[in-house]
């Protein structure tokens, strides 16, 4: 397995997938400084809410297009591999790829915070950011199958346009843990103190209650798991066009 995730990383070698994991935090901490005081807060708002659902359906959509370019997926197919392996080292590249990105994003709220405002604590910021990540993997191999299938308009649209609505919908409600794109947003809020709009949760608000995070992790790594399985069976099946 080593070796199918030591290839995919190399053909990301000079890519823009490879920038992406600086550019998307980057650009999340310009919006974040508008903000002021609660940069820091506002950060991992528009970093979760916004910015990493487009930034994991670009990165899903520029891996299936870097094949699709080569004579569509002929270079893939026509080789005596496992295929399987081939999508869950993809998915597991770009996992690691979006885990560099959290961190990328937590150093500089951290760095933002010690210059503008520090609003939230160091472990909090840390947690926040993990947290981010392990509830964010879900969306990578679902990522991968639109774009596959619908191109990355389709995969960013759904990912992105859907999700945000999905996502304030029912990141408050008390049935949040049923829909997928509210469970980040729903541990965010006992993990750094910050509600679905970004707004800080006051003390005693029932939002803060830290009993969601083991329920929001847990949930986010059987789907990804339920994910990755189904779409590995699903590309095995595949054949050239």
């Amino acid at each position: 397995m080593l070796k199918y995730l030591q290839a995919e990383n190399l053909k990301c070698k000079r890519t823009f997938i490879k920038k992406l994991i600086l550019i998307a935090p980057m650009v999340t901490l310009l919006f974040g400084v508008s903000s002021g005081q609660w940069f820091q807060a506002n950060s991992f708002n528009w970093w979760y809410m916004y910015i990493l659902p487009g930034y994991i359906s670009i990165m899903a959509a520029m891996t299936n297009e870097r094949e699709e370019k080569k004579l569509r997926y002929r270079a893939v197919f026509g080789l005596p591999i496992s295929l399987k392996k081939v999508w869950i080292s993809k998915v597991l590249v770009n996992g690691i790829y979006m885990t560099f990105s959290c961190m990328v994003l937590l150093v500089g709220i951290l760095l933002g915070g010690h210059l503008i405002s520090n609003t939230v604590p160091i472990f909090r910021a840390f947690t926040g950011a993990v947290l981010i990540a392990v509830t964010s993997l879900w969306q990578i191999p679902l990522c991968m199958f639109l774009a596959k299938k619908l191109g990355m308009l389709g995969a960013v649209l759904i990912n992105v346009g859907v999700g945000a609505v999905l996502n304030v919908m029912a990141a408050s409600a008390s049935m949040w843990w049923i829909c997928p794109y509210s469970w980040t947003s729903r541990i965010m809020c006992p993990a750094i103190g910050s509600l679905p709009n970004g707004t800080l949760a006051e003390i005693g608000d029932p939002l803060r209650n830290p009993g969601v995070i083991p329920i929001g992790i847990i949930l986010s790594l059987i789907l990804f798991a339920l994910l990755l399985i189904i779409t590995a069976n699903w590309f095995e099946k595949q054949e050239v066009n």
